[in-house]
This record gives C-alpha cells, structure tokens and sequence, in this order.
C-alpha cells in the first residue's frame, strides 16, 4: 500500500505539471491568435486543462465523490469553500465549461497561465474597480458564463467566513447562487506545501440560493451566511472538516 501510495503521488505529481506544460505549449500560439470572441476558446482551454487535472487528482485519492444536483437554467453564480490550490479545478467536474474565475491578483502573475487568464477574461478581484468589475459579469452574463468565486478568499483558514462581494454581485445581476461543497483538496495539497499526498476527495453542488429569498439593506449578508452554513453543514455531515 506504501509503495501505491508512493506511486500514485508521484503520478499525479509529475503528470499534472507534464499536462499543464505540455498543453500550454501546444495551446498557446492557437489561442494567441484565436482567443475567441469574449476569450471563450480561451475558456475552453481551461477547462480541458482542468479536466486532464481532475483526472491526476483522482489517480492520487484514495476514495472519490462528485455529486451532482439539478440546477437552474442559464448562468449561475458559483460560491465555493476553499482550502487548496486544486480548487480552481473542480468546476470542471460539473462540466461548467464556460466560467468566469474572479480570483486573487497573484494568479494572473504565472507565466503563461497569467496570459490565459486575461485572454478568457477572469477579473483580478484585488486591482478591478467594483464598477467595471460589475459591467465585466454583466456582459460575461450575456455571453452565457456561469460566474465563479471563492468567497473565503483566502486558503489558509478552511472556516473562515465568507466575504460577502459575491452575493452583492449576484443579487445585482439577479442570478441564482450554486453553493459548491469542496472536501478533501487540502489535506491532497495543503496551502504552503508543493507536493500532493493521498486524500478523501468529495466534490458536490448543493441546491441553489436565490436573491429574491433575501431582502433588507444586509440582503448580501444574509446570503452569504447561508450559502456558508450550507457548505459547511454538508461537509460537516460527511466528515469531511
């Protein structure tokens, strides 16, 4: 069992920087010039990459769980817990295929990865105005994207609260919120460390919050606590906290 265990985290290791470098080699110059209209060849890219890493990270867990429940029509706001870099990935494992990522400024300092990150659009949270960051979801909204976030902002704190910036921006564009139930990707790779090890994977979407069940001037509180409470009662009850 040592030894397959050994085996697995080098595999999923080795093969997920292999894939990444490899499909960015091949990838680049095609969408350097074809990023599509509103970056969506560049969209797409991500989520084959992030497809090819799901797929390392399940040779590595020991067990794992996606769970799927039905959601609303159109684009959604997806709010998910966050505790690892892995994160990112999940969605591709409800086959979100066309999202827009609002994440944290270092990202889009990567070499290579930064590129396609402002090629398909995503929006640095740390340095984008509220104003244009509103009208950048708005017309991602139009061109079909599901909007996705990680209200803890930070991956350090597992528990920590979740900021309430999503749940204004989705009360404003008058979309429904998916809350994503993420358990296991920090124990696989903890924030800090450079090297995965075996964990329990689960992944599910929970069912949808809607903003019209929230009035009130603190309507975005409200929201997020609930979609907090959700997550984590859900993971809570399938131990995985």
């Amino acid at each position: 069992m040592c030894v397959r265990t050994f085996l697995n985290t080098v595999l999923f290791g080795v093969g997920a920087v292999l894939w990444l470098v490899v499909t960015g080699l091949v990838a680049g110059p095609f969408l350097y010039l074809w990023p599509g209209k509103n970056g969506c060849n560049a969209r797409r890219f991500v989520y084959i990459q992030a497809k090819g890493i799901l797929f390392f990270m399940r040779l590595c867990s020991r067990s794992w769980r996606v769970e799927r429940r039905p959601r609303p029509q159109g684009p959604c706001v997806v709010a998910a817990n966050h505790a690892s870099a892995l994160d990112l990935y999940t969605v591709a494992a409800f086959g979100y295929d066309n999202v827009l990522y609002i994440t944290k400024g270092w990202v889009f300092k990567l070499p290579f990865f930064g590129k396609v990150m402002r090629a398909a659009g995503y929006i640095d949270a740390e340095t984008t105005p509220p104003h244009q960051m509103l009208d950048r979801c708005r017309q991602a909204v139009k061109d079909g994207c599901d909007i996705v976030l990680f209200p803890q902002g930070s991956r350090k704190n597992p528990l920590a609260r979740f900021k309430s910036g999503a749940f204004y921006l989705a009360i404003e564009l008058g979309l429904p919120v998916i809350p994503l139930a993420i358990g296991g990707t920090g124990k696989m790779l903890p924030s800090g460390s450079m090297w995965p090890r075996p964990a329990d994977i689960l992944l599910a979407t929970l069912g949808a919050v809607y903003p019209a069940d929230f009035t009130g001037p603190l309507d975005h509180l409200e929201m997020a606590r609930e979609v907090k409470k959700r997550i984590m009662d859900y993971l809570q009850k399938e131990h995985m906290l």
